[in-house]
């Protein structure tokens, strides 16, 4: 990115707005700084420039998309991640440890090595090996770090089953107030959710209950923000079902049923194949059952 065509691409944006120069930069820049901002001979203030996108109603996600022309880095490799980890795809994930292993060599950038790390240690999950020999270096980084972002919250999240629970227990109570701060941005709200569905489930697979309802509790806590997000708001009626039924306050596994049942309605595959294979560890048995009307039900009993 090219910090002094940052002024070319507020201009751009303030005229397809139909904002005067006036308007927009009041208070900011001189006429004779409004004119070198916009040309690209000059720059401006990291306090003016938010000032700047708050008049154009453009968010800082949305700025760099349109300057850039493209979504970050981040977003794509994320999308991949997601993708050939839901598939259980070995080769997949070993295909994206070596290109972040290469990106971290031609950039010295850390972030890489994190990430490499982190799906090194998802790889590991899936075929049940023990954590990686550089699982350390990150674990440091994430227990060393005071101030985190939505950066540390995701490799957290995506390395879970190898913390113990005293130590998730620690690291959370210290991050929660910063963390609990970011809610307010989607994908922050969206990761700190997901971040709570691991720990529930490794809870829920360890057979520690008591703690997985605790953390349930900081789930139900976000109900309200999560109120219009669909996937959210099925995990959650997916884990309250799970935790009723497996500590035998419930008996029926009829709602459970719905929910694994409408994740393929919401053409949701992969979730309701992980779902699926949760029970089963439960020692639930799981049966799809296909009616005369061709419609897909599901049948779940206690083994």
């Amino acid at each position: 990115m090219e910090i002094n065509s940052i002024g070319k691409t507020i201009k751009q944006l303030r005229l397809d707005k139909k904002i005067s120069s006036q308007s927009l930069y009041t208070g900011l820049l001189s006429r004779q700084a409004r004119s070198n901002f916009e040309k690209g001979d000059s720059d401006t203030t990291v306090s003016k420039f938010f000032i700047l996108l708050d008049r154009l109603n453009i968010s800082l996600d949305e700025f760099y998309v349109i300057h850039t022309q493209k979504e970050s880095v981040e977003f794509h490799l994320f999308t991949d991640i997601a993708s050939v980890y839901y598939k259980k795809d070995i080769e997949g994930l070993i295909l994206l440890i070596n290109k972040l292993s290469k990106e971290y060599e031609k950039t010295n950038n850390i972030k890489y090595y994190h990430y490499k790390i982190m799906v090194e240690n998802m790889l590991r999950i899936l075929k049940n090996e023990s954590p990686s020999k550089d699982f350390e270096q990150l674990s440091n980084y994430l227990l060393n770090c005071d101030s985190w972002g939505y950066y540390e919250i995701m490799l957290f999240s995506n390395s879970i089953n190898y913390f113990s629970q005293d130590l998730i227990d620690i690291v959370f109570k210290r991050s929660k107030s910063i963390i609990t701060n970011f809610r307010i941005l989607r994908r922050y709200r969206n990761e700190y959710a997901m971040l709570l569905l691991n720990i529930i489930n490794k809870n829920i697979l360890e057979s520690n209950f008591p703690v997985a309802e605790k953390y349930f509790l900081e789930y139900e806590d976000m109900a309200e923000v999560l109120q219009n997000d669909m996937y959210y708001q099925t995990m959650r009626i997916y884990f309250r079902e799970v935790l009723e039924v497996t500590t035998n306050k419930k008996q029926s596994t009829e709602d459970l049923e719905k929910v694994i049942t409408y994740l393929g309605y919401f053409n949701m595959g992969n979730k309701q194949k992980q779902c699926i294979a949760l029970l089963e560890q439960l020692n639930f048995h799981v049966e799809k059952k296909t009616d005369r009307n061709l419609e897909i039900a599901f049948h779940i009993t206690k083994k």
